[in-house]
């Protein structure tokens, strides 16, 4: 463990929302937090972003104790932020999605999605509406086929343990449809994992019930049904559902009750 949480900022309100929650993690946890902004074309100057990311270094010290660093880089968003993130000393990064605004989405909106695929460690992603979770203590896990399924198990692993919190692994079944064994291997090792750290696990096992191609839609009722505090996906489509994956992953990220998404698994290629 590196005991340092990143958190990307654009220096706008939803930006500050993404830090109140990584401060919250932080008191938790006790980790150390850095800021990090990326300067574009039309940004203000290095010296005027630096100020003002000092300042709010200096405020979040002053009202949490928690020690903050700051970055400054220029560059692409897509190639700063994964690098800073799997290239440095962190566990997590909390990140703030605008969501849709018209035609387009503002920064870390529309490219959220993006952006995640290649940060290696886990992302916690919040929407400008999103509430600064204290404690989370329920976390909707639901399960998938993917190679690498088990970093979503061990970053849903990190926030149980620390804010001892109630897993429910969650799964739909469709008519005519057969799990592949990697889904049932995969499900056998979550439930082994979380039990062997004590987890307080439940199990749900759903027919499907809302019409939709993907998960999303059902998980997400289900997840407001039990109000979790959390949701865990996959940063990375998996190839066998490549054709409704990235929108499902869109509809978490971007869905309408506002509940955090936990993003494991981005920066490789499903096998």
């Amino acid at each position: 463990m590196k005991n340092k949480i990143i958190v990307p900022t654009d220096l706008t309100p939803i930006a500050g929302q993404a830090i109140k929650q990584a401060v919250a993690i932080a008191l938790k946890t006790n980790f150390g937090l850095t800021l990090l902004h990326v300067l574009t074309e039309k940004a203000e100057s290095k010296e005027e972003v630096t100020k003002k990311l000092l300042a709010e270094a200096e405020n979040i010290y002053s009202h949490s104790g928690i020690r903050c660093d700051i970055l400054v880089r220029e560059g692409s968003i897509f190639d700063i932020i994964p690098y800073e993130a799997c290239e440095r000393n962190y566990d997590l990064m909390v990140i703030g999605t605008h969501g849709i605004k018209g035609i387009k989405q503002m920064l870390f909106g529309a490219n959220i999605l993006k952006l995640a695929e290649k940060i290696c460690i886990p992302l916690l992603v919040v929407q400008e509406k999103s509430q600064a979770i204290k404690s989370f203590k329920k976390i909707v896990l639901p399960v998938g086929s993917h190679d690498t399924f088990n970093d979503a198990v061990e970053a849903v692993l990190f926030f149980a343990v620390v804010f001892d919190a109630e897993v429910h692994l969650y799964s739909t079944r469709k008519n005519g449809f057969d799990w592949p064994d990697s889904l049932i291997n995969n499900i056998e090792n979550a439930v082994r994992r979380f039990e062997s750290r004590g987890i307080q696990l439940v199990r749900v096992k759903e027919d499907q019930n809302v019409y939709s191609l993907g998960y999303a839609k059902q998980t997400l009722k289900y997840a407001q049904s039990v109000g979790a505090d959390l949701i865990c996906t996959m940063s990375v489509p998996s190839k066998e559902y490549y054709y409704f994956a990235d929108s499902d992953k869109e509809n978490l990220l971007l869905n309408e009750y506002h509940i955090p998404i936990l993003c494991a698994g981005g920066g490789k290629t499903e096998k």
